[in-house]
């Protein structure tokens, strides 16, 4: 990518906290473009004379570039690279409809595409070998984006991939969200959708995590900055998301690269079975954590250290 593609982007910090010393040292923060579309991008590099290689990271709904922070520097320090995006539709990159909280996508492969863009753009500040990496909506589109062939990195390895959620795949379900998209409905948000104008929910209940800490932090930032809210998923955005469900699910078996899949053991959002059948298919490696909220990166020690365990010995086990 040449210099002048790329225009400086923000950094959002609550209140005005400090960044991370690791982050500010580190990291750069851009703007790309492609199709129309703005992207915001993070590049952190690792302070290690010799980089271990790259991995490139996709977010879930909702989420943002800053979420990450503390799970980017455990990449760095691990001697990797980190190449991180807000997706479209969310975080400080474009948003797809004029009304910015709605959640929107026409297609997930257009997610897919954007990784690889953002990833072939940057590719000669990304040593190898690459590890692409996603958690949830970004492991499904991970998936996505290695299986429909436009990334062809050296591994891939996700958390909680959005490979089958609770009370949506259902033929019942399916059949209204059809119904609905025919009548004009795309662009409408999903009923009964407990994100109210972009805001947390409470931290009691909640089904991210059991850190009231890690919490508290990730929900400084939407409580801070509306620009980076986004509330719950429209029509469009969940028949898009079932149908890119059902093709990485459907072409498990032609993953051809090593591959790692961390469920966590207490999801109420993704089915930790459709992750340990796709890992069975697909013939990679998975492990599942007991007890573990949806947010395993935001979860206790207890069950995000079982994350980087597991992380760890597939790394070594592949050589990478």
């Amino acid at each position: 990518m040449q210099k002048q593609d790329l225009e400086p982007a923000e950094v959002v910090r609550p209140m005005g906290v400090a960044l991370p010393d690791v982050i500010a040292k580190q990291s750069r923060f851009y703007y790309i473009n492609r199709s129309g579309v703005r992207l915001r991008v993070m590049l952190a590099q690792t302070s290690q004379d010799d980089p271990r290689g790259s991995i490139i990271f996709c977010p879930g709904r909702t989420e943002f570039i800053e979420k990450y922070f503390e799970t980017i520097e455990d990449f760095l320090a691990r001697g990797f690279h980190v190449l991180i995006m807000d997706p479209r539709g969310q975080g400080l990159s474009d948003r797809l409809l004029d009304d910015r909280l709605k959640s929107y996508v026409e297609n997930f492969q257009d997610y897919a595409d954007d990784l690889a863009f953002v990833a072939e753009s940057f590719e000669g500040s990304l040593p190898k070998p690459h590890l692409v990496m996603g958690h949830s909506m970004g492991g499904c589109i991970a998936l996505m984006a290695v299986l429909s062939g436009v990334m062809n990195p050296s591994a891939i390895i996700c958390s909680a991939p959005m490979l089958g959620i609770f009370d949506v795949e259902t033929r019942v379900t399916e059949y209204f969200i059809r119904i609905f998209n025919l009548l004009g409905f795309s662009k409408r948000n999903m009923p009964f959708q407990k994100q109210q104008g972009g805001l947390p929910v409470p931290f009691v209940g909640n089904k991210l995590t059991s850190d009231k800490t890690r919490f508290k932090k990730w929900a400084s930032y939407f409580e801070t900055t509306p620009e980076l809210r986004v509330a719950g998923p429209t029509f469009a955005w969940v028949s898009a998301a079932l149908k890119a469900m059902s093709y990485v699910n459907r072409n498990a078996p032609q993953l051809k690269i090593p591959g790692l899949i961390v469920a966590a053991g207490g999801d109420p959002i993704v089915d930790p079975i459709s992750n340990v059948d796709f890992a069975k298919a697909a013939k990679i490696d998975w492990k599942v954590v007991p007890g573990a909220l949806h947010e395993v990166f935001l979860e206790q020690d207890e069950y995000r250290n079982q994350f980087f365990d597991v992380f760890d010995e597939f790394l070594e086990k592949q050589g990478l």
